[in-house]
This record gives structure tokens, C-alpha cells and sequence, in this order.
């Protein structure tokens, strides 16, 4: 496999290998980034708010659960250090390349997952569905806090609530300026949905009379 820089390689392979390895490094991301983009058009174009997911409290540690993706990234690069000292850089490039591909392709399907997942399911109130929704499940606030937004949310109001039903604690964040009003010891009545796939979604909720509602 000969280098961009070998002797035997003409000016027109060299500009082939130089645009391919590009293609390679900056398609995927695009790609991805356009996906991404396409699948919020399509959620802006419902005139409603896609559902609130409620997810499960992770049952590690906080600390762990802040450390465990710095030590996963770590451990990879270690294993890819060892395998390109062993095999040789040239030897691996194909194979690096192969993984760095499936890498964002992976990516690009899990968006796509997760907007299929949730996919008919749009935030509403809590009495405001057009057929009759199932009975309003009772969910009692346990803590409260503020989270900023990220790349990953528009941030809100992180709820931690017990939720009738169901065993463990679920986490829900509300980008409403009502769920601010909430403390611990407030009640709710959530209208919960089943994801396509997996995963249950809070299509319209309701505090007590002593709280602001929404």
C-alpha cells in the first residue's frame, strides 16, 4: 500500500488518495449532522413538542456514572495504541478507517431509532387529547433541579419522580417555566405512552391544585 508521499504514486493518484481520505474523514460527520437536521425538520413540521422521555435513575454512583464514558474512551485508545504498535500503522489504517465509518453510521441509525421510537407521540395537556387517554398515572416529585442547555437538550427542569407503577425512580426534564414551581413532596398526574421500540414517554401532565400546572 503505497503513501501519498511515495515516489511511485502520480500527481493524479496523489490528489485520488488525498480527496478520498477526506471523503473519509468528513463525510461521515456530515452525514450524521444532516440526519440530525433532516429528523428535527420533520418533528418541527408537527406543531407540537415531541414527548418527555422517562428514563429509569441509573443506579451507580454519581461518580461512576460522570467517569465510566472518560474510562471507556481510554481504554480504546489504549487497545488502538497497542494494536497500531504491534501491527504497524499502514497495516491498520484500513481497519481504522472501516471503524471510524461505522462509528457515525451507527450514530446516524440511533437518531434515526430514537425519532422512529417516539414517533406519533407530541407533548400535550394533561385533559387536551383528542381521544380519550388513558387514566393519568399519580407520580410523586422526590427532588428538583436545574439543568443548563447542552448539545444534548434544551435543558429545564430535571425532575426525579416516584411514579406509580413502576419501582424504580424516573428522571424527567421539563422545558417548562411551571415545573419550576415543583418541590419535593408534590404530586402529578402524568399521561404515560409506550414508545415504538422501547421506553415510556409522558404525553401531557398535571400538578396538584397547591402547584402551578401546565
Amino acid at each position: 500500500m503505497m503513501r501519498p508521499d511515495d515516489p511511485g504514486l502520480t500527481p493524479a493518484a496523489t490528489r485520488w488518495t488525498s480527496q478520498r481520505t477526506a471523503w473519509l474523514l468528513f463525510g461521515p460527520p456530515a452525514f450524521m449532522v444532516a440526519v440530525r437536521w433532516l429528523l428535527q425538520l420533520a418533528d418541527d413540521r408537527q406543531n407540537a413538542t415531541p414527548a418527555l422521555s422517562l428514563a429509569p435513575v441509573s443506579t451507580m454512583s454519581g461518580t461512576l456514572e460522570l467517569l465510566w464514558p472518560v474510562l471507556v474512551a481510554l481504554a480504546v485508545l489504549l487497545a488502538a495504541g497497542l494494536v497500531i504498535r504491534r501491527m504497524g500503522w499502514r497495516r491498520v489504517m484500513p481497519v481504522v478507517g472501516a471503524a471510524w465509518l461505522l462509528l457515525w453510521l451507527f450514530g446516524s441509525g440511533a437518531l434515526l431509532e430514537r425519532h422512529l421510537n417516539r414517533q406519533g407521540l407530541f407533548l400535550q395537556g394533561a385533559t387536551a387529547s383528542a381521544t380519550a387517554p388513558a387514566a393519568p398515572v399519580t407520580a410523586r416529585v422526590m427532588t428538583r433541579q436545574f439543568k443548563p442547555a447542552s448539545l444534548r437538550s434544551l435543558g429545564g427542569t430535571e425532575l426525579v419522580l416516584q411514579v406509580g407503577g413502576l419501582d424504580i425512580p424516573q428522571r424527567l426534564l421539563i422545558d417548562d417555566a411551571g415545573a419550576a414551581a415543583l418541590k419535593p413532596g408534590d404530586t402529578l398526574a402524568l399521561q404515560l405512552a409506550p414508545g415504538r421500540f422501547s421506553g415510556l414517554f409522558v404525553t401531557g401532565w398535571q400538578a396538584s391544585p397547591t402547584t402551578d400546572s401546565h
